[in-house]
């Protein structure tokens, strides 16, 4: 990663890559004396990069995806991209995290504020499923684009995929085999890539109560675990 300015645009720091047009008037920044500091320009324009990256990638595929698309996208010239990234790959790196942040925080906040383990880990399923459903474009290329993307991309996958054993382990001995969190884990992130590869992300909320199942089934048994495959959430 390059050391540049990381100044986040104001008021977009729970919103997913690519849920914003890049291109918005709102998003403007007026030539002439505008008013702005360096750093606010910066952050402006970084995050119309990122937003831009994720709309072209989406639409075209990460194969497909080139820095004047994005520079088009964002509304902005190759040298603005090149004062915030080296590449696309690093780029693609920006979206990602930022993405993955936000969804852990949100997740992180439904489990905590459930009244037991159980129902929070079906919260923070919920959240997930809601949260990509919402926002298709960041779905698609955090889910399928990723696998296109470099060696730092696809570390970071597997690094954020790590991060969700939390929800899983448990909030008392014994401990549960890390191995079979990491399976947990495993399984519910290819069951929403096979949806997002053979389906539409508006359906992926119905996943949670299969998910919740698979999930809770090796932890709190198969009755307990029978109990959120009902229709109505619990």
């Amino acid at each position: 990663m390059s050391g540049h300015t990381r100044t986040p645009e104001a008021g977009c720091t729970d919103v997913l890559p690519g849920s914003r047009s890049a291109l918005d008037p709102g998003r403007a920044i007026k030539p002439g004396r505008h008013g702005l500091s360096p750093e606010t320009v910066a952050g402006i324009q970084r995050e119309r990069l990122i937003d831009a990256f994720v709309q072209v990638v989406s639409d075209r595929g990460f194969a497909h995806t080139t820095i004047s698309r994005v520079t088009s996208g964002a509304g902005v010239t190759k040298k603005t991209f090149y004062a915030h990234f080296t590449d696309l790959d690093e780029c693609f790196l920006a979206a990602y995290q930022r993405g993955m942040d936000i969804l852990l925080r949100r997740m992180t906040e439904a489990h905590e504020a459930a009244p037991d383990w159980p129902d929070g880990i079906h919260a923070a399923l919920r959240t997930l499923l809601a949260a990509l459903a919402r926002e298709p474009r960041f779905a698609r290329v955090s889910l399928v684009e990723v696998n296109a993307a470099g060696p730092q991309v696809r570390q970071a996958r597997i690094d954020n995929l790590t991060r969700f054993r939390g929800f899983f382990t448990g909030p008392s001995p014994p401990p549960i085999p890390v191995a079979v969190v990491d399976a947990i884990v495993g399984g519910i992130y290819s069951a929403i890539h096979v949806q997002m590869e053979t389906g539409e992300a508006e359906e992926l909320p119905s996943l949670l109560p299969s998910l919740t199942y698979f999930a809770l089934l090796p932890l709190i048994g198969r009755e307990a675990a029978a109990g959120y495959l009902g229709d109505q959430p619990r």
